[in-house]
């Protein structure tokens, strides 16, 4: 799945009546925006939202589920821990998106949450909860939703990054038809009010010959990850290489790879050397734990 990195600019105001501040960032981040639910889903205290569910009928989109991401718009007045946010499938399939993550503090701001399996980092259940891209978090067992939903049990993700099987989006979806109604169940377990102004949004690929993924971790000496080092994947099948950064805790992954090729990754960091800087790796199939660990700073 192609994503666009954030995009930030500044945006400054000129004239004889402007105030101060004069000057913002603007940052613009990718999301799931191939198939919306635009409408505001609402909750109030410890109630279910409205309206419960949401639903947005997908169609056109591929037969088979080779990844995904969702995204929750325009999250405001609430807060994000107080929230249980559930997705089914047009098979029943379900997983938790978000369960007691994004701590306590009241949203003022509005926040988009967009959820992939490749984000590389959870949503916290203490810092204050910022717009961006994560796998999906929970925090605790999560209790039976009310009617129409299904009951429990769900697949969980808990918040460990780089989750498996059905802690993971395409552990749940993965293969199945992403034609047909999907539902979003949102409760508020707390006693704030607010709203998902701007709904939600659903995005597909199918899967392809080139659909193995390759990840891993750059860390420390000491197993401290590593963030923003650059990671360039070169093979005999690639017209040109592929580059990409680690990110939060030092996690990458390099997806849409052609299994049964050969490939090399090099990591390379203006603080760091590694020894050695270079793996080869003849890839079957998806590959999880290809890792580098920088050399001892004297």
């Amino acid at each position: 799945m192609v994503r666009e990195p954030t995009e930030t600019f500044s945006v400054t105001l000129s004239g004889p009546n402007v105030g101060r501040p004069d000057t913002t960032v603007v940052n613009i981040h990718d999301t799931a925006n191939r198939f919306r639910g635009r409408g505001s889903i609402c909750v109030t205290p410890g109630s279910i939202t409205n309206p419960y569910p949401s639903t947005i009928t997908v169609d056109n989109a591929p037969a088979q589920i080779g990844s995904m991401r969702v995204t929750l718009y325009d999250l405001e007045n609430v807060a994000p821990g107080d929230l249980d946010v559930l997705l089914v499938g047009p098979q029943g399939q379900n997983i938790v998106l978000m369960a007691g993550a994004g701590g306590t503090n009241i949203l003022t701001d509005p926040v988009t949450l967009t959820f992939s399996d490749a984000a590389g980092q959870v949503i916290s259940n203490t810092d204050p909860l910022m717009s961006g891209e994560f796998e999906p978090t929970s925090y605790g067992t999560v209790s039976n939703f009310d009617p129409p939903a299904p009951p429990a049990p769900y697949n969980e993700p808990g918040h460990v990054i780089g989750g498996s099987g059905n802690e993971t989006l395409i552990g749940v979806y993965g293969l199945t038809n992403a034609n047909g109604d999907w539902t979003l169940y949102v409760r508020n377990n707390g006693g704030s009010t607010g709203c998902l102004t701007g709904g939600w949004g659903l995005e597909f690929l199918g899967p392809t010959a080139g659909n193995a993924s390759l990840s891993g971790r750059v860390t420390t000496a000491d197993g401290r990850g590593i963030r923003n080092v650059e990671l360039t994947l070169t093979g005999n099948s690639l017209r040109t290489p592929i580059v990409v950064r680690s990110r939060s805790f030092g996690y990458y992954m390099f997806e849409g790879l052609q299994a049964g090729e050969t490939y090399v990754v090099t990591v390379n960091s203006r603080n760091h050397t590694f020894s050695p800087p270079s793996q080869v790796i003849n890839l079957s199939g998806n590959l999880t734990d290809l890792n580098f660990q920088a050399d001892p700073q004297h």
